[in-house]
């Protein structure tokens, strides 16, 4: 049986089974035995206890094995990002359970105290089951989705871990405040200790907490985002991940990842070489002697611009050019001035053009200068 045929047999199944239900409440409700309620030495079970038991296992078995298949299958992917299935399922079941020790305390005043205790527990397991779904839906599906429609107006903003972290705040926060209520337990009192406690622990916590800001203004300042190669303390790394509490930096010449503080990194000079474009303008200073052609240096240097694949030629406003810069105090000074196609390749670009402008400067007999004395020694009469 195919994919297509199995999902069309599943909505089948559900459809059948939902008529199964409507016939069951039918008799349920017609039936004189239950419509009075059904009543034991210990307790008294009234119909509306029955239908709540047997909606809730309707509901968590449809919804495990029927609805969320069939919403994978209309999303049109083989597996979820995070399997909704199992938390749904029991936060059905703990939910349809506090309801039925609900309307059981209604039905028996006497044992109310005692039914609405174990009521208030399945509600608290519930709600951590319900908060559990949200933050897990929300960090799969919500943030990316709206990361992406947002990346599509504004290509350098991180959107991503600033959601992240909001939206991970509020739904714990909602989460608490409905566990907590399950037990009245006041939150605004509780709120009002806890800013008290925070109030100490923002002051003991000073640097966690400017990291935490410092993360939060690199995503919003659009300096640089993952991906991106920066100039850092001399060396050139690549951004990894801006975090809240540090950003992770990829050395690439010592193959090593750098985690700095986020406090630490947003007060340095960054040289972003990304932007505006992946191009990088090159400077190549070479010295040579005072006995060569200016001309011929000039053409050799270019000769090795052109030849080379990762040096951009075919834009006019981004040709290789060479100045006569200056004259030494041992050689005479030029600069080769190009663009290469991508910064990534700098430090291999660099070192292939320094062995070729050797090379082509030997064979044609052009000496490159070194600093040299001449000491000349007078006999003293």
């Amino acid at each position: 049986m195919s994919k297509e045929h199995a999902h069309y047999l599943r909505v089948a199944v559900l459809i059948l089974l939902l008529l199964f239900l409507v016939i069951l409440y039918d008799f349920i409700i017609d039936s004189d035995f239950l419509r009075s309620a059904y009543v034991t030495d210990a307790i008294v079970l009234s119909a509306e206890s029955f239908l709540i038991i047997i909606t809730s296992a309707f509901v968590a078995v449809a919804t495990r094995y029927f609805i969320i298949p069939i919403t994978l299958y209309m999303r049109g992917r083989s597996q979820w990002e995070w399997d909704p299935g199992p938390v749904a399922f029991w936060s059905v079941i703990t939910k349809g359970i506090a309801l039925y020790f609900t309307e059981l305390s209604a039905a028996n005043s006497n044992l109310s105290l005692y039914i609405d205790a174990l009521s208030a527990f399945f509600n608290s397991i519930f709600v951590i089951f319900l908060t559990l779904f949200l933050l897990r839906s929300y960090l799969h599906y919500f943030v990316p989705f709206l990361s992406n429609r947002l990346l599509s107006t504004e290509s350098d903003t991180q959107y991503g871990p600033i959601l992240e972290i909001i939206g991970s705040i509020m739904i714990s926060i909602f989460g608490l405040a409905k566990f907590l209520d399950q037990f009245d337990v006041d939150f605004g009192v509780l709120l009002a200790g806890i800013g008290v406690a925070g109030l100490v622990i923002a002051l003991a916590a000073q640097d966690t907490l400017s990291n935490f800001f410092s993360g939060i203004l690199l995503l919003l300042d659009r300096g640089f985002k993952t991906g991106d190669m920066v100039y850092f303390n001399d060396d050139y790394c690549i951004i990894r991940d801006i975090g809240m509490r540090s950003t992770k930096l990829y050395n690439i010449i010592d193959h090593v990842i750098v985690i700095i503080p986020n406090n630490s990194f947003a007060s340095q000079n960054i040289v972003n070489v990304t932007k505006p474009d992946r191009y990088f303008r090159h400077r190549i200073n070479v010295g040579v002697s005072y006995d060569s052609d200016p001309d011929k240096v000039e053409e050799v240097l270019l000769k090795v611009a052109a030849e080379n694949t990762d040096v951009e030629i075919d834009d006019p406003t981004r040709k290789p050019v060479v100045r006569f810069q200056s004259f030494g105090e041992s050689s005479l000074e030029f600069v080769l001035v190009l663009w290469i196609k991508n910064v990534i390749k700098i430090r291999q670009v660099n070192s292939n053009l320094h062995h070729e402008i050797f090379m082509n400067l030997r064979k044609a007999e052009v000496v490159i200068a070194f600093p040299q004395r001449d000491i000349h020694l007078h006999e003293v009469s």
